[in-house]
C-alpha cells in the first residue's frame, strides 16, 4: 500500500497515474500514519511481516532491493 502525506489529492492521483501504480494508495494529510511507522521523510518503505516485524527504509529503493525485502518476509512466514 502506498501512503502519501504531502500534496493535494489531485497531485497524488497524477503521481499514481504517471508511475502506473496498481496497488492501493491513501493520503495521510496529518502525518499520523507516517508517525506510527517512525517514518520522518519520503521516499520511505516499510516492510512488515505477518508477525509484525518491521524494516523501515528511508530512501528510494531499486526493484532488486524491494524484491529482496519481500523475499525475506515471504521466507519468514
Amino acid at each position: 500500500m502506498g501512503i502519501a502525506w504531502n500534496g493535494t489529492q489531485g497531485e497524488i492521483d497524477e503521481f499514481i497515474s504517471r508511475h502506473g501504480l496498481t496497488f492501493k494508495n491513501a493520503r495521510d494529510g496529518d502525518g499520523e500514519i507516517f508517525a506510527s511507522f517512525s517514518v520522518a521523510s519520503q521516499p520511505a518503505w516499510v516492510f512488515q511481516s505477518a508477525a509484525g516485524e518491521r524494516v523501515v527504509e528511508s530512501r528510494a529503493l531499486a526493484e532488486d532491493d524491494i524484491n529482496s525485502h519481500l523475499s525475506a518476509i515471504a521466507s519468514s512466514n
